[in-house]
């Protein structure tokens, strides 16, 4: 099984990102539905739990970011890394106070038990006034300031679709690792049947928060890319957005769930259905998501990579990740 497929994709996008520049914002919105295909894939593809708290990472990311170029301006450019590292940090902390307690339940109650994580750190943040509050963050003064006028407008432009681009190979790379190791195998039999699995030795809850910790990671560096880069800005009724999840969920179902590039597909064909319906429907747009969902769930549950995978033959299958 090889992530032939997903890798080219990518590295087209980023040629064409690169040779049109004034493609650059259609680019870096199909390559954020397809990155948070993959972030949600890992771990409720992978194991087959429904997480419902992807916003929270999302947020985490931005305010990680958006913290230290608002308040830290004596750092410069440095800002950029401390600042991606620092959200990573909180979205992974995040994930894995949440997961110990969390992920000792089971499927529709461990969803039950996400729900709350979005609003509660969405209240929290803003009653307290942390970040700003209410007020969120406003980032352009700051960046021109830190990074000077023409390397803020490249970031915000150029930079921060190259950086939702990378953090799509790097999630590429980590669903293809985690498959073709132990770690995949354990995952495979969690999700069907980890009552069976624990009988074979395996430590669900460790496997679990593994997986969980990661997709919080890659859905972290879109939170950067996407509010603090690409808007300059970060506001929480923005960032703490439930359509997200929705949207992450249906990428994944389109495409495949559990496959390597099952969510790069997804993206690649749910990015033009938006923009066809908010076009020409636009009263409609908020439909298509469960709509969506709902349709590949009916017609073809293993969504359109797992049917392709089914439906070939066992040689033509391992080359279809």
């Amino acid at each position: 099984m090889k992530p032939h497929v997903p890798i080219a994709i990518y590295l087209s996008l980023v040629a064409l990102s690169l040779a049109k520049p004034e493609l650059s914002q259609t680019v870096a919105t199909v390559a954020f539905y397809m990155a948070l295909g993959q972030a949600v894939n890992i771990f409720v593809g992978l194991t087959g739990y429904v997480n419902f708290g992807y916003a929270a990472f999302i947020a985490m990311g931005a305010y990680g970011l958006g913290v230290v170029i608002a308040y830290f301006p004596q750092l410069g450019t440095w800002t950029l890394p401390v600042g991606l590292l620092l959200g990573v940090a909180l979205a992974g902390g995040l994930a894995l106070a949440v997961g110990a307690v969390a992920l000792r339940l089971r499927s529709a109650y461990f969803a039950i038990a996400t729900i709350g994580i979005n609003e509660a750190l969405k209240d929290l943040i803003v009653g307290a006034g942390i970040w700003g509050g209410s007020s969120g963050l406003v980032l352009g003064y700051n960046m021109f300031q830190e990074y000077g006028r023409d390397f803020a407008l490249f970031l915000s432009t150029t930079g921060s679709t190259v950086l939702i681009l990378a953090t799509g190979l790097m999630a590429v790379a980590a669903t293809y690792l985690l498959q073709s190791r132990e770690i995949g195998y354990a995952l495979a039999a969690i999700r069907q049947d980890e009552d069976a699995a624990k009988v074979m030795g395996i430590n669900p809850a460790k496997y679990k928060l593994i997986a969980f910790v990661l997709s919080s990671a890659f859905s972290a560096l879109l939170g950067s890319a996407a509010f603090p880069l690409a808007a300059t800005q970060v506001f929480p009724d923005t960032v703490f957005k439930v359509d997200y999840i929705l949207d992450g969920l249906a990428v994944m179902f389109l495409g495949g769930a559990g496959t390597v590039t099952g969510a790069v597909i997804g993206g690649l064909l749910y990015v033009p259905i938006r923009l066809l319906l908010g076009q020409f429907l636009p009263a409609y747009q908020a439909l298509v998501t469960p709509l969506l969902v709902l349709a590949v769930v009916l017609a073809a549950p293993r969504g359109i990579i797992g049917e392709l995978r089914a439906r070939v033959s066992p040689k033509i299958r391992e080359w279809i990740p």
